[in-house]
């Protein structure tokens, strides 16, 4: 044996090696553009609803795919304007009510926290709780500050009258808007990334437009960086992930539908304000699995705590009833074979997401899972693990 092929690495590592490498420089990518390429997974998920629907409606009209798809984002453009002119109008008519309700909500829960020592415990082991109360526990501290200052210094009666207005003034108008900006913040932070809301829109939607426009020049695209051999099957797995995210989809605009519907009944039966707003807003949240409920029951309680414990007592009974008939009786009814994603994998990925990546992992944690799990099971498991052709002794 000559000293250059001796030299050689065994041809038995050179694939591992490179399996290694290639997934530390994806790892890398990810980890360092990872906001940008949750966005972009966003309009992948978009175009893959755009292209579904056109294709769906197509089989039944007269029109082609490129016609029907045309009909489907004007549509959905006339929608956006729709609701932006009678929705979001009339959330801006409301927000100075919506703060004073949740003003109100979060002084009531703050005398409930003072008499049950271990509600105090629980809401400070929540994220979204916890942010809430601390800003009531630094407005109480300021009040107590500007009380003691008060007192302190009654030589300067002048000067501290004087600053005492500016604090009281400036404590107003920040009493006004925090609550909505710390809702606010929270339910659009999947979104808030570098690029701002108005950029990560715009992104989401003309990548999820142009894969639509021509699906299979980006999958045929992809298919051509495999073998040859094995160029049909990938196909394959790639249109399968698609028919997964859009079952997914499928799913969660069933649940959308019913749960919104569901909590503006309730609300409107037991008398709590903006019933129609906070069933709009529950549905939206209602996308984003689990965490999306949470919040949306956080602003249900928030609004029917001034109510009474008994009114806030029938909100949680009533949304925990609305979450078990969505995940149990709408969602399998609307997607029969479709995605089945164990409840403890997805709460274990979506708090994973969560803390790497922030609100906006979680998010697309369950689409993200749901196409991961897709391909796992048909190039790993069939294809390498079950396959009969396959010899893993050697």
């Amino acid at each position: 044996m000559t000293k250059h092929s001796e030299d050689r690495l065994p041809v038995d590592l050179v694939r591992p090696i490179g399996l290694l490498l290639l997934i530390a420089t994806l790892s890398s990518v990810f980890i360092i553009a990872n906001e940008i390429i949750m966005i972009l997974f966003l309009g992948i998920l978009f175009g893959v609803f755009l292209t579904k629907l056109a294709s769906w409606i197509s089989t039944y009209s007269p029109v082609g795919y490129r016609g029907t798809l045309a009909v489907v984002v004007s549509a959905l453009l006339i929608a956006i304007v729709l609701a932006h002119a009678f929705f979001f109008v009339q959330i801006n008519s409301q927000i100075d009510e919506a703060s004073d309700r949740i003003d109100e909500g979060m002084s009531e829960l703050g005398t409930l926290i003072s008499e049950y020592p271990t509600l105090r415990t629980t809401i400070a082991g929540t994220p979204f709780l916890s942010d809430a109360l601390d800003i009531k526990q630094k407005r109480q501290g300021s009040n107590r500050s500007n009380n003691t200052d008060d007192q302190a210094e009654n030589k300067n009666k002048e000067g501290t009258s004087d600053q005492n207005s500016s604090d009281q003034s400036g404590l107003q108008l920040e009493s006004i808007p925090e609550p909505v900006k710390q809702v606010a913040s929270t339910v659009g932070q999947i979104f808030k990334t570098t690029f701002g809301l108005i950029v990560n829109s715009l992104l989401i939607f003309f990548v999820g437009l142009f894969l639509s426009i021509s699906p299979t020049t980006y999958r045929d695209g992809l298919v051509s960086l495999v073998p040859v051999p094995k160029r049909e099957r990938y196909r394959e797995v790639f249109d399968r992930t698609g028919d997964t995210l859009w079952r997914w989809l499928i799913g969660r605009f069933g649940s959308m539908l019913a749960t919104g519907s569901g909590a503006f009944l309730l609300l409107l039966v037991l008398g709590v304000p903006m019933a129609a707003t906070l069933g709009i807003l529950t549905a939206l949240l209602t996308f984003i699995p689990n965490i999306g409920a949470a919040v949306a029951l956080f602003l249900a309680v928030m609004f029917a705590l001034p109510q009474g414990t008994g009114t806030v007592g029938f909100v949680v009974g009533g949304y925990m009833g609305l979450q078990l008939f969505e995940s149990y009786v709408v969602t399998p009814l609307i997607q029969q074979k479709a995605v089945s994603l164990p409840p403890a994998l997805l709460i274990s990925f979506q708090a994973i997401m969560g803390v790497l990546f922030g609100f906006i992992g979680a998010a697309v944690a369950s689409p993200l899972l749901a196409a991961g799990k897709t391909m796992v099971e048909m190039l790993y498991i069939d294809d390498y693990l079950e396959s009969p052709s396959t010899d893993h002794e050697s």
